[in-house]
C-alpha cells in the first residue's frame, strides 16, 4: 500500500460513516486493514478502497465486535 493513499481514522470513519471509535474497534479485532502510522507518525492509518472491500465482503456490525 503506498503512503500517499493512507488516511487518518477521522477521514476513513467519516469516509465509511461511522465513528472513528468504532474504526479503531473494527481494526484492533482485525475485521479491516489498517497500517501502523510508524515511529515518527501516531496512530492508525486506513486505505479507504480496502475498508470498503473489506466490509462490502464481509459486512461487520459493530454489535459483533468484542473489546
Amino acid at each position: 500500500m503506498d503512503r500517499e493513499n493512507l488516511v487518518r481514522t477521522k477521514e476513513a470513519a467519516k469516509a465509511m460513516g461511522m465513528g472513528p471509535s468504532s474504526l479503531y474497534r473494527l481494526a484492533k479485532a482485525g475485521k479491516v486493514p489498517s497500517y501502523s502510522a510508524g515511529p515518527r507518525l501516531s496512530g492508525v492509518r486506513f486505505s479507504i478502497p480496502e475498508l470498503k472491500e473489506a466490509l462490502r465482503r464481509r459486512p461487520v456490525g459493530i454489535e459483533r465486535v468484542t473489546k
